[in-house]
């Protein structure tokens, strides 16, 4: 079961972080990966590691937020492959002040890289995966796509990752007589590069009184989440938002 071999997968924003652990989780389990990320030489230490795994993976310097280096980026993964199975819209980031304090470009900028980007590698991945009538999308989005939070101001991001939601949901609805499902994850607070080891730390308070198993999640503790939503066995499962989140959302 979950087993990718001969599936092509996508990951945006596999530099580091969380798109890493993805492309990783994929890799292990057979998937051909294709990594999009802004930073070449990270992104080339990525690939060698999934490459070690032994595994192809190709590695391909994209701005999502760029429309031509997108479309660029399809056009590449086609040529070597000949398709795409399946496409994870992981990158993400922007800028986050008070809600008084936010100016219009922060605001933005934080839409262009959390949402719009979301609908672009959706738009131009998923083209190719129509005329094959298959694929997995599964939009990254967040716990604070779910909640507000009075103890945080990320007001920008909270907007972006909920209209990730909605995008998801529409998505998939059009979309689900085609052979594709279109699902979004939610991951709580999980260490990686913008949440590294310091920052958490000074989290853990905040992390603690609203998450019902009082930590942050773990490395590999989305794995399954990714894999689940990506295999062939969930062709039933299309529109869903599945928190990872130790039950801030339960609460």
């Amino acid at each position: 079961m979950f087993d990718l071999t001969n599936q092509i997968a996508v990951v945006t924003g596999a530099s580091g972080g969380l798109g890493r652990q993805f492309a990783l989780a994929l890799a292990r389990q057979g998937a051909t990966i294709a990594i999009l990320a802004r930073r070449k030489e990270k992104m080339v230490q990525v690939a060698q590691e999934i490459q070690a795994l032994g595994v192809e993976c190709l590695p391909i310097t994209c701005d999502v937020t760029k429309l031509a280096e997108v479309e660029k980026a399809a056009e590449m993964v086609i040529e070597k492959y000949g398709k795409v199975d399946i496409l994870i819209n992981n990158a993400g980031g922007g800028a986050n002040a008070p809600l008084a304090e936010m100016t219009d470009e922060m605001w933005q900028h934080t839409i262009d890289i959390d949402l719009t980007a979301v609908f672009r590698c959706t738009k131009i991945f998923g083209q190719h995966m129509l005329k094959a009538n298959y694929g997995r999308i599964i939009n990254i989005s967040s716990i604070m796509g779910m909640v507000g939070s009075s103890q945080l101001s990320v007001s920008g991001y909270q907007a972006a990752k909920a209209g990730v939601l909605n995008f998801t949901r529409a998505a998939a609805a059009e979309w689900a007589k085609s052979g594709i499902t279109v699902n979004a994850l939610c991951p709580g607070f999980f260490p990686s590069e913008t949440i590294n080891e310091a920052y958490l730390k000074t989290l853990e308070p905040i992390i603690i009184s609203n998450t019902p198993m009082e930590r942050a999640g773990r490395t590999g503790e989305l794995d399954t989440a990714i894999l689940f939503l990506a295999a062939k066995e969930s062709s039933y499962v299309t529109g869903i938002v599945l928190p990872v989140d130790g039950g801030w959302t339960a609460i």
